[in-house]
């Protein structure tokens, strides 16, 4: 929907320092959708760093920046993971993918 992202696997290239890059599209980064699947919920080392890093500049800048999508979970699991997260309006992937992207292209262009 000719939004800009972010997306590692298509913004770095060889050599590019992966921390810095990261940290720097999560500084600079206008929302950030976060995919909240069973994996993302288990993985303790860099889907953890990176969800914190958004948190604590939520809570800095006293704004909201995360676009919550959830995909197979449910509200206890993303409570247990995070429970400022699971108090979030959240999209779900039963929606369908078009649906999904439809609204939050909506959510972006309205801020």
């Amino acid at each position: 929907m000719l939004c800009p992202v972010w997306y590692d696997e298509y913004s770095l290239k060889v050599g590019d320092n992966l921390r810095k890059s990261i940290e720097s599209g999560l500084k600079e980064t206008k929302e950030c959708i976060l995919i909240l699947s069973l994996h993302f919920l288990a993985n303790n080392e860099w889907t953890r760093t990176e969800f914190d890093s958004v948190f604590t500049r939520e809570i800095l800048e006293g704004e909201g920046v995360v676009l919550p999508v959830w995909s197979n979970v449910t509200r206890p699991e993303v409570y247990e993971y995070s429970p400022s997260l699971a108090n979030k309006v959240a999209l779900n992937c039963n929606l369908g993918m078009e649906e999904v992207v439809r609204r939050l292209y909506r959510a972006i262009m309205a801020q």
